[in-house]
């Protein structure tokens, strides 16, 4: 081949890489990062603190008006406080005792202790003695829990039972909304009474069963059913206090006993 064939050849093919190019073929590319948002959406977790005391508990009170007040300060949406009693101080049930026992086992025993989305963070006893620094202790490890993004999406609703001698039906649907499939869970409740004194903000009179779930891919959801053994009163009907009963539903890892989400049901 002759060099001006050569030359031709060259300058045609300068020209067809330019125009490929956008005629930018010397200018340095600059490539545009994956700027899609990751699969698992990005819903918080409403964390659900359980706060097991005794009656004769003398730094319970203190654990108690910590925690209550953050309850008020946060709202059912983002923090919900459950106290358990304990050991024959008439307000105990066999499920708040046996609750107690599956998450201890063999350790150490003591009130208050305080479960953060169940084993995820425990905090027994008093970090000191004054107030303040208990409700800077217990806030932070609050704080640092709803920064966790939630695997699982949680809706239910109480409906009338349609036989009138029959409780509330509480049923609902729980969804793994994250990219990875996720096993060891299982759904369960607790029906917790209000009163007027501390130490008897929203305490836990029945826990329902575990209803064990089976792997959920991302996507999948599980439909679940209640019957409480307490009859809810519907609000419009209360006519004390002390009658109004609160309805927590939660997902619970019964392997790690870590709790992936919570919902309050109005």
């Amino acid at each position: 081949m002759k060099m001006k064939e050569k030359i031709v050849i060259f300058i045609f093919l300068i020209i067809f890489l330019l125009t490929l190019s956008g005629n930018n073929f010397l200018t340095p590319q600059i490539f545009a990062q994956n700027t899609d948002s990751p699969k698992t959406v990005p819903h918080a977790c409403t964390v659900l603190v359980e706060l097991f005391v005794q009656g004769d508990c003398l730094t319970c009170p203190t654990a108690e008006f910590c925690l209550e007040d953050l309850a008020y300060e946060y709202g059912t949406t983002q923090f919900i406080l459950v106290q358990e009693h304990l050991w024959g101080d008439g307000y105990d049930t066999p499920e708040t005792n046996a609750r107690y026992n599956w998450y201890v086992g063999d350790g150490k025993r003591g009130t208050p202790d305080v479960f953060i989305n169940g084993l995820t963070k425990r905090l027994q006893g008093l970090s000191c003695d004054c107030v303040e620094g208990n409700y800077e202790c217990y806030k932070d490890a609050i704080d640092k829990e709803l920064t966790r993004p939630s695997l699982l999406e949680i809706s239910a609703v109480k409906t009338p039972h349609p036989n009138p001698l029959l409780n509330t039906i509480i049923e609902g649907t729980v969804k793994n909304i994250s990219d990875t499939p996720l096993k060891d869970l299982a759904v369960c409740g607790m029906v917790g009474k209000e009163g007027d004194e501390s130490g008897l903000y929203n305490y836990i009179q029945d826990i329902f069963p575990f209803q064990n779930m089976p792997p959920l891919l991302p996507g999948a959801a599980f439909s679940f059913k209640f019957i409480p053994e307490i009859s809810l009163t519907p609000e419009s009907e209360v006519t004390d206090k002390k009658e109004i009963l609160h309805l927590v539903i939660f997902v619970q890892n019964t392997e790690t006993k870590e709790i992936l989400q919570a919902l309050y049901i109005e």
